[in-house]
């Protein structure tokens, strides 16, 4: 009799271990995992890729669908290159004995610096087709700066003899009735050419609001951890990018049959590349 209650007391006991045991899983998967529903979950990750390095927060709206917003900015400091001086080129005419072009003939490579600007907010929708798959699809919106690259000479103000030149070509022009183009630094098809202040300020100028489309695998949610890990590849629809000045007065390109004409007649979109850890809040 005694060893019939001794068991069924070692029993009870064991089952209450594994209550309290089952009770304490539960109580910490509820706190990792809640059940699905709207903003329910919040996660914050770091990105980084082919449109920058950045932030982004992300939350469910429906069992497939999830919203994500973010701030990235493309950085890398200046490129800097030699480009040609279109003046240098000039022959045959009576300009070349004007004293402001003869100086402008002076150098036929001149220093640039080109310095990536581009940084953008997005709101984006991420659609999983397929419940239990990391699998998804992306659409949304970047917004943001609208120049992508800043084009500048490096000596500051050193080029004030191109901006005489080229007052000089106007006033030829005027005077003969013919059609000389400005003088400037040739970068591909286009000629940049320098204000009053002696400089070259050109700007590589796209649309502020770009449409985003893109695939991806990896959650940008955990599910069983903290911390997820996800890629994606996408385009982010900017436009033709045009070069302006720093007046924003367009600079049209000597041909359209190659060069970086031709390259920006189909450059109407960023590929976007990137990859984000991300910690899941609650």
């Amino acid at each position: 009799m005694k060893i019939k209650i001794f068991t069924l007391v070692i029993l009870a006991a064991l089952l209450g271990a594994m209550n309290v045991s089952a009770q304490n899983e539960t109580d910490k998967t509820s706190k990792l995992h809640a059940p699905d529903g709207l903003f329910n979950h919040l996660s914050i990750g770091l990105t980084t890729g082919l449109s920058g390095t950045g932030l982004e927060v992300t939350m469910p709206v429906h069992r497939l669908i999830t919203v994500r917003a973010g701030y990235s900015g493309l950085h890398f400091g200046e490129i800097r290159f030699k480009t040609i001086n279109t003046a240098y080129e000039l022959n045959g005419t009576a300009l070349v004995e004007d004293d402001a072009v003869r100086r402008a003939k002076m150098s036929d490579k001149i220093e640039l610096a080109a310095k990536p600007n581009f940084w953008n907010a997005s709101l984006l929708a991420e659609i999983h087709p397929f419940p239990n798959e990391s699998f998804h699809f992306t659409a949304g919106l970047f917004f943001g700066s609208k120049n992508f690259i800043h084009f500048r000479n490096t000596n500051e103000g050193a080029l004030d003899f191109l901006y005489a030149a080229n007052n000089k070509i106007d006033d030829y022009n005027r005077a003969f009735n013919t059609h000389f183009s400005p003088l400037g630094l040739k970068f591909g098809d286009y000629v940049f050419t320098a204000d009053q202040n002696g400089n070259v300020d050109v700007r590589m100028k796209t649309n502020a609001v770009k449409p985003y489309l893109g695939i991806g695998f990896g959650k940008h949610i955990a599910q069983k951890h903290r911390l997820s890990f996800a890629a994606e590849l996408g385009l982010i629809f900017w436009g033709t990018p045009k070069f302006v000045l720093n007046n924003d007065v367009e600079i049209k390109a000597s041909g359209r049959e190659a060069g970086i004409t031709q390259v920006f007649s189909w450059l109407k979109a960023w590929p976007n590349l990137q990859v984000k850890l991300a910690y899941k809040i609650f």
